[in-house]
């Protein structure tokens, strides 16, 4: 009569100790609450953007492309998380106390359904958020197509080593080069996204006084603020991957910290470029055109200026004055 107990679960290995098992419980949970808090910040940026397009009265390629990549990434990201949250509530509170602690679970568990939905959201995540900075990168840089041959090797070098690393995680069998490839996608993605932040970071401080002579000062602060080049560049993401890297070849065990949100870091900041799209508050090209070339076109300068009320005249050129000003010219013409 075959044995229906549950198998018995495997032992503690004696290469890690308590200060270790504890140490992985704490990255894995602080890596979450941190994924947590960048999903909820990319779903509220997801919101205004639609609002915005709702608003938008021109509704041309750039309105189209913004709906498909918002559209494209907040699903991703949404099953990503419900995915791992899934799997991280299971492990905490049907298995709290899995010998050797969060990691060994997360790999003898990998192939359970909500950790493999999961994975295979978070990386394409990535595709579609390099690709936004390959596309910045051109227009930025007016279409140099020099300029993004290296980011475009880098980009499709790191698509094709996800997918041996996809498969490895989501594998209940260690996998002996995992981490080869683990560090491998990792170099590639930091290389592509320091690369792409330095060039961009560099046009717009060259586009500085360019931006200033065509259309003001005022109006120029708009683009040539530390906060538009910081996000315009993604300079978070590439700081927040440079920090994980850096952890994991040091073999901190701090490094799940910042690997559990990566997914959602990259599609916060990709969204804050988008919204600034929409709301026309991003270089353009044509922007870029008219900054190389000293001549601001009327449609550039309607389109990149901030919205002022003004009153629609009536009847041909009359205009209609506040009510205040009528009376001061009443008060003013039987004085005299």
């Amino acid at each position: 009569m075959p044995d229906s107990s549950p198998s018995p679960l495997p032992s503690p290995s004696p290469t890690l100790s308590p200060l270790a098992i504890h140490r992985d419980n704490v990255a894995a949970f602080d890596g979450l609450m941190l994924a947590t808090l960048g999903y909820g910040a990319m779903v509220m940026l997801y919101i205004q953007v639609t609002q915005v397009l709702m608003r938008r009265p021109k509704r041309g390629r750039r309105f189209w492309f913004i709906v498909f990549y918002s559209t494209a990434l907040f699903p991703l990201t949404t099953i990503a998380f419900a995915g791992k949250f899934k799997f991280v509530e299971k492990m905490y509170v049907s298995f709290g106390d899995f010998p050797n602690g969060a990691m060994e679970y997360m790999s003898t568990h990998a192939e359970d359904w909500p950790n493999v939905m999961s994975m295979i959201c978070v990386t394409l995540v990535p595709w579609f958020g390099d690709v936004l900075m390959l596309y910045r990168l051109m227009v930025i840089w007016n279409y140099k197509w020099a300029l993004v041959i290296f980011p475009t090797i880098v980009y499709l070098a790191r698509v094709a080593m996800s997918v041996p690393l996809l498969i490895s995680q989501i594998r209940n069998v260690p996998e002996p080069h995992a981490d080869t490839y683990g560090l491998v996608f990792y170099v590639l993605c930091v290389t592509l996204n320091l690369t792409c932040t330095s060039l961009i970071s560099l046009r717009l401080f060259m586009m500085r006084h360019k931006a200033e002579r065509v259309l003001g000062s005022l109006q120029a602060s708009l683009y040539n603020s530390s906060i538009t080049m910081f996000v315009e560049s993604g300079a978070f993401f590439t700081f927040w991957g440079l920090t994980y890297l850096i952890m994991r070849i040091r073999e901190s065990w701090a490094a799940d910290i910042f690997l559990q949100p990566y997914s959602f870091i990259i599609a916060l900041t990709r969204m804050l470029i988008i919204l600034r799209m929409a709301q026309n508050r991003a270089w353009s090209r044509e922007l870029i055109v008219a900054a190389d070339t000293g001549v601001l076109d009327w449609e550039v300068s309607s389109t990149n200026s901030s919205a002022v009320d003004v009153a629609k005249p009536s009847q041909g050129l009359e205009q209609t004055l506040p009510k205040k000003f009528k009376e001061d010219a009443l008060s003013s013409s039987s004085s005299c």
